[in-house]
């Protein structure tokens, strides 16, 4: 009787039902895989951007699809690109352009508000997962319009500083930072373009006056030298050689200053000194630098020496080339080297 009741308890025990699926999932209908299934799934209209993935789970199936939509942006970005580079004007000059093209690889590297690429469809099939995101284009976008006017804004401002500004570096520094932004602002608006959503680059002309306005400030720019002059004959000559130096290293003209660093130097007479390894003799450089206006910048001061075992002479010689290639200038270089133009 017992063995009867077993039996009869194990007819009565229910088949093992398969694990219950995550809330919002649908198995995938029999005779269809995953990939047919979640492919035949479509976004409401043609305003939203579609993407799908697979993963084990369902947040690294989103998260597949995200980069789906991601990589389709990035796709009609290049080709979008390809279509401005031929047509753009060259008042924007090639240098920016290109700069731009090469920063838009960088620009799509996430997608900046994916959690507004929602799953629509999710599906599973023996384990793996499905989904189908799909995300509005004004929300694609929404990122990319912010960065638009804040970019904007900033080549603008920047032009304005360039326009007013007499300070050759500072003049220089609005023009780096109002590139850097226009070129940042080319690849943004290359984005929105590609979602079909442009918006107007109020800040072209801007930077075009800008662009015009640093060319011809470049061809101008020079370091401008001042030589005190001198009826002394050893001086007219160290004044030759410091000109020379200076020469070798940057464009310097020796005219009144119209566009640039004005350079005023005075050599004092050398002094000369016995001394315990001979004669040495001593001259003093000064060098102002200032605006073309005199407003001053800097005041550079070296004493240059040279030594000689047998007389004066050779020492004069020896100071002579230590004007001429003495490491004493390194220091003034340094000084020199900012307000290089590159």
């Amino acid at each position: 009787r017992a063995h009867a009741a077993y039996e009869e308890m194990d007819g009565a025990a229910p088949k093992a039902s398969a694990p219950a699926l995550p809330s919002g999932v649908t198995a995938v209908p029999e005779g269809e895989t995953l990939l047919g299934a979640i492919s035949k799934a479509s976004c409401p209209d043609v305003s939203y951007l579609r993407g799908q993935g697979i993963a084990d789970d369902l947040n690294s199936a989103l998260v597949v699809a995200q980069k789906d939509i991601s990589s389709q942006i990035q796709s009609a970005l290049t080709a979008k690109s390809e279509t401005s580079k031929s047509q753009s004007e060259d008042a924007l000059g090639n240098e920016v352009i290109q700069s731009s093209y090469s920063m838009e690889a960088q620009v799509l590297t996430r997608l900046e508000n994916a959690q507004d690429a929602k799953a629509t469809v999710k599906m599973e099939q023996s384990g793996k997962f499905g989904v189908v995101a799909c995300m509005l284009r004004a929300d694609a976008a929404k990122p990319f319009q912010d960065a638009f006017t804040l970019l904007q804004d900033s080549v603008i401002t920047e032009s304005k500083i360039f326009a007013e500004q007499n300070h050759p570096m500072q003049k220089i520094n609005a023009y780096k930072q109002g590139k850097s932004a226009f070129v940042q602002l080319l690849s943004v608006s290359h984005v929105l373009e590609s979602l079909n959503l442009p918006m107007e680059n109020k800040a072209k002309d801007a930077f075009v006056a800008m662009q015009q306005g640093y060319n011809d400030f470049y061809s101008q720019y020079a370091f401008y030298l001042q030589q005190k002059a001198s009826d002394d004959p050893k001086i007219a000559l160290q004044n030759q050689l410091l000109f020379e130096r200076l020469s070798k290293n940057y464009s310097v003209k020796n005219t009144a200053c119209n566009n640039g660093l004005n350079l005023v130097t005075e050599i004092s007479p050398s002094t000369c000194a016995e001394g315990s390894l001979g004669i040495s003799c001593t001259a003093e450089i000064n060098m102002l630098g200032s605006s073309c206006d005199g407003e001053q910048y800097f005041n550079l001061h070296a004493k240059v020496k040279g030594n000689g075992r047998y007389d004066e002479k050779e020492a004069q010689e020896r100071l002579d080339k230590n004007i001429s290639s003495g490491d004493w200038f390194n220091e003034w270089q340094n000084e020199l080297n900012k307000w290089r133009i590159e």
